[in-house]
């Protein structure tokens, strides 16, 4: 058996000591640190919340969605409702990031309830999305996902759900509501189709086609581009058989220009034609458009027709109103464009 003696079991203590200190050292987190502040944790995320997504959907009785509004560029195919929809109709504005779609994807019939489910597959700093829905539904319950806030109104015999949200992903939001069927009011057989329908279930079936035959309209306008069946110089067709006059009271005979009917039923005097000879070729066409639906038009329609840019457009608008000739009224996110009385009198 090895003897130690008292130095040597002293130096073997002190060297277990400063063994045992320097361990700890180095096993022991500083004074201070936090797990929180691990390198992993230092990544800077701003950027995955970076984009906008504002749409207004106005859905009716059909079950069918018109879709408009704000999406960033690259991001329309993450909009689940266009992936599982063949029928959908899409357009996307690249110059102006504006999206227009129509589709049946978006509503499912369970009997009387139906289920409304809107899903995107990105990350935004910015969230807005607006639910138009008929007036006489009933609200059975609404469902958002994490980071999303909504309030209900009801507003143009319409109930709109404005759905808003910050640094969300993948939102998602659930409308589960109720349609009520009308039943006759006079019963019979002599009340016809239309006699267990009222004025009230008419009116949104009514708004909502309008904005479905413009989308539609806007489609076929892309889809047959090019082609074009209204001229636009605005010059004066003399009849030789209704263009002459007679004064009774001086027995001269003075020459009148035929005035001209376009399609939308205005008939163009030669006072107006006098006013459209001081405009310019674009301004022309803006008021040629306007002649030929009848005096109104949407202003994202009048851009299709005309094929001027938005940012000239814009412009034409701001001068003929000035003149005048056109006056201009906001409706949603457009404008509604129409010929003035004073033109047209004149």
């Amino acid at each position: 058996m090895m003897k130690i003696t008292k130095p040597g079991l002293l130096q073997l203590l002190v060297a277990i000591t400063i063994t045992l200190t320097i361990t700890i050292a180095i096993t022991t987190p500083a004074a201070g640190y936090n797990d929180d502040y691990a390198p992993h944790a230092s990544v800077n995320d701003t950027n995955v919340y970076s984009k906008q997504l504002i749409l207004n959907i106005y859905v009716d009785e059909t079950g069918k969605a018109l879709v408009t509004g704000y999406v960033e560029p690259g991001d329309v195919e993450t909009l689940a409702f266009l992936e599982t929809s063949s029928e959908s109709e899409c357009i996307y504005e690249n110059d102006t990031n504006q999206l227009y779609a129509l589709t049946n994807a978006l509503t499912w019939k369970y009997g009387d309830r139906w289920v409304m489910n809107f899903t995107t597959n990105n990350c935004y700093a910015e969230y807005h999305t607006t639910f138009y829905l008929p007036g006489n539904v009933r609200l059975a319950k609404i469902e958002c996902s994490h980071g999303l806030d909504y309030f209900v109104m009801s507003s143009n015999k319409s109930f709109v759900i404005d759905i808003q949200g910050y640094d969300v992903e993948t939102p998602m939001t659930s409308i589960e509501y109720l349609q009520p069927l009308k039943e006759t009011e006079t019963g019979g057989a002599d009340g016809g189709f239309w006699s267990g329908v009222s004025s009230e279930y008419l009116i949104p079936i009514v708004g909502l086609s309008v904005l479905a035959l413009v989308l539609a309209l806007i489609i076929a306008i892309m889809k047959i581009k090019g082609v074009k069946d209204a001229k636009q110089n605005i010059g004066i067709n003399t009849d030789t058989d209704t263009g002459s006059n007679t004064n009774t009271d001086t027995g001269s005979t003075e020459h009148v220009e035929a005035p001209r009917t376009e399609k939308g039923g205005i008939t163009i005097t030669s006072e107006m034609a006098r006013v459209m000879e001081t405009l310019t070729d674009r301004e022309r066409a803006v008021v040629n458009a306007l002649i030929k639906h009848g005096r109104e038009m949407f202003q994202v329609d009048i851009r299709y027709e005309t094929e001027i840019p938005k940012s000239s457009l814009t412009a034409i608008l701001r001068s003929l109103e000035k003149r005048k000739l056109i006056k201009k009224k906001e409706w949603g996110r457009t404008n509604l464009i129409i010929l003035s009385e004073w033109f047209l009198i004149d």
